[in-house]
């Protein structure tokens, strides 16, 4: 038994029912065999739950309360408890989109957030690459308004962004694949079956119980929180040949390739987190001996007016083994932009034209062209469940000038 194309009723309620609501233990989620979760919101008295229900589904004509009784239920019977009041009730759709554009042309105007992608919020992706958009365009936007940033900059933002969202987005589909195929099987199975304890209902459940923790990336994965790589950005320098490890959502390995973010460490007096001593602005870190190299860069910033902080760590080689290199350049949101080659010998020229890269002032052409095609989009896990008005997408996607 197939599930249909659906939308998600939600009941955003009070209850202070505990005895009855945390029968089975304290949760944060309950994901139900028949598609309903539970969620606690501060683990006193506010929940909301999302059942699934037709596409043509009259919120009006249904009681919330009704609608909570059968997300606790299960495949079993209604499950009631005393709610105390309802919040909120609504229906929502799951959709996967992301725009075309994250910005006008000629640059005049950007989007970021759900105006630049929805998804699916399972993974919880979608308000965190929300924040990231944001992060990403203020300090752009910053440093090109106190004249120290230049148009690339802004260009950059679409190039770094717009990869993000669609891994998201693609991850987050994979995540509901997940609770999509046993829910399917158990509704499958019947009721009796998933909630009895006959040899085949213990065979169904020790199936879900395996299928949940064999793929539990939606708790378990660090790679996608983590592991960011800004390989196509005007804004940083790269490396000839980069040697960067095979990207999975999975597992995070730290590097300062740059695109990445710079990896955390304390420092040897084991107190002093490295990402404390970074300047507001760009900063230049150097564990070398003599600290030429930074040296020459703060000079060069300096005499241009760029804002750049130099932290020299002579001393700090633990850190310096984590971080790869022994010089390395620092963005404002603490990405590589940046680092020395060893053995290599930079003259003033060389090091001068780092930093206008960096700071977006290489005079480049401005692309208006979308940063990836969107005929390679192809989020998994969609089309089987969920209905898309592809017109009313693309319409949606579309950037509006």
């Amino acid at each position: 038994m197939a599930i249909r194309p659906a939308a998600m009723y939600l009941v955003h309620f009070r209850s202070r029912d505990l005895s009855r609501i945390h029968r089975q233990g304290q949760f944060w989620h309950i994901f139900f065999t028949h598609g309903g979760v539970i969620i606690s919101q501060d683990e006193v008295d506010t929940w909301t739950t999302h059942l699934p229900v037709p596409l043509d589904f009259e919120q009006s004509s249904m009681d919330p309360r009704v609608q909570i009784y059968k997300v606790l239920g299960g495949q079993g019977p209604a499950f009631e408890i005393d709610v105390d009041e309802i919040l909120v009730s609504s229906v929502w759709r799951p959709n996967n989109a992301i725009a075309d554009r994250y910005c006008s042309p000629g640059g005049r105007a950007f989007i970021a957030g759900d105006a630049a992608h929805q998804n699916i919020p399972t993974g919880g992706y979608g308000m965190n690459t929300g924040l990231g958009d944001a992060y990403d365009i203020a300090w752009k936007l910053a440093m090109v308004l106190k004249g120290v940033g230049g148009a690339t900059l802004l260009d950059s933002y679409e190039n770094e962004r717009r990869p993000v969202a669609i891994r998201n987005v693609q991850r987050a589909a994979e995540h509901m694949g997940v609770h999509q195929h046993y829910v399917e099987k158990c509704l499958e199975a019947g009721s009796e079956v998933v909630i009895g304890t006959s040899a085949e209902s213990l065979a169904i459940k020790e199936y879900v119980k395996k299928h949940v923790n064999t793929h539990d990336g939606e708790n378990r994965d660090s790679g996608i929180e983590m592991d960011y790589r800004l390989q196509d950005s005007p804004v940083i320098v790269p490396e000839a040949q980069p040697s960067w490890p095979e990207w999975t959502p999975k597992a995070y390995a730290p590097s300062t390739i740059p695109g990445s973010r710079a990896p955390h460490a304390f420092l040897k007096d084991g107190i002093t987190s490295i990402y404390d001593l970074f300047g507001k602005e760009y900063t230049v870190v150097d564990f070398s001996k003599e600290g030429s190299v930074s040296r020459m860069i703060w000079q060069l910033a300096k005499f241009e007016g760029l804002p750049l902080t130099l932290l020299h760590l002579p001393d700090e080689e633990l850190v310096r083994t984590i971080w790869q290199r022994d010089v390395t350049l620092v963005r404002p949101d603490h990405f590589v932009a940046w680092r020395a080659t060893p053995g290599m010998v930079y003259s003033k020229g060389d090091l001068s034209q780092v930093l206008k890269q960096v700071f977006g002032r290489a005079p480049e052409p401005r692309n208006d062209k979308p940063s990836s095609g969107r005929e390679a989009i192809a989020f998994q896990g969609v089309e089987r469940s969920f209905k898309q008005d592809l017109e009313k997408v693309e319409s949606l996607a579309a950037f509006q000038t």
